[in-house]
């Protein structure tokens, strides 16, 4: 398959540039949302390949697989996200980690603060709801609402925030629209919103303050 060309091919380049100069801190970002202590600093020694002193190995792998995400995104950008994409995600942020990673969730789950109980996901469903997004929806509304699909979703036993959050950056960057993180500061306000997401099925708030607060657009974007 040849990638895709467009006339967003220009844009496509400046968000790649702003991906690259926020690598970093993007890792981070997305690290903070399980690995609480991990600091800016500790990110930046596992980028470079050394171990932070002190830091458990479960943690470091959780970080570096968010790397090894990036370097994967960079380097399929041109190409649109699909369903498989969404799996080649989790399979990378769980390497090592899940054992089941890139699989889709086989049995019922709870979520800790709230009582919804997602459906157990089939190869169709999970296919369906990707194609009706892509197909419905452009540019950063299918960034958010691919995001909603798979943190409510549940689809994967493990790293469903994490793979949502690369497959809302393949988006928007393939777009040329920006990046995409949730501040640290603002993480329990982002909690508290999903759950509530998660109860009602609501997404229009969260998908609001997730466009307001948590997508850098590009100069001019």
């Amino acid at each position: 398959m040849e990638p895709v060309r467009n006339d967003t091919t220009t844009d496509r380049r400046t968000a790649v540039e702003l991906a690259k100069r926020l690598l970093v801190d993007s890792i981070w970002r997305t690290a903070k949302i399980e690995v609480d202590g991990v600091t800016f600093p500790d990110t930046q020694e596992i980028f470079d390949g050394r171990a932070p002193e002190g830091m458990s190995v479960d943690d470091i792998v959780t970080v570096n697989n968010i790397k090894r995400a990036w370097r994967f995104l960079l380097d399929n950008i041109d190409y649109p996200v699909d369903w498989q994409y969404i799996r080649e995600y989790n399979r990378i942020i769980g390497e090592g980690l899940v054992r089941d990673a890139g699989r889709l969730r086989e049995y019922g789950v709870r979520i800790g603060g709230t009582g919804w109980v997602p459906e157990i996901p089939t190869v169709e469903s999970s296919q369906e709801r990707v194609r009706g997004i892509l197909e419905e929806s452009e540019g950063e509304d299918t960034a958010m609402l691919l995001f909603g699909a798979v943190t409510r979703g549940q689809w994967f036993s493990d790293g469903n925030k994490r793979t949502a959050l690369m497959v809302a950056n393949h988006q928007l960057i393939h777009d040329g629209i920006g990046v995409f993180s949730i501040p640290p500061e603002d993480k329990a306000q982002f909690v508290s919103m999903l759950l509530r997401y998660y109860e009602t099925g609501d997404y229009s708030r969260l998908s609001d303050w997730l466009s307001q607060n948590a997508v850098g657009h590009v100069p001019g974007g």
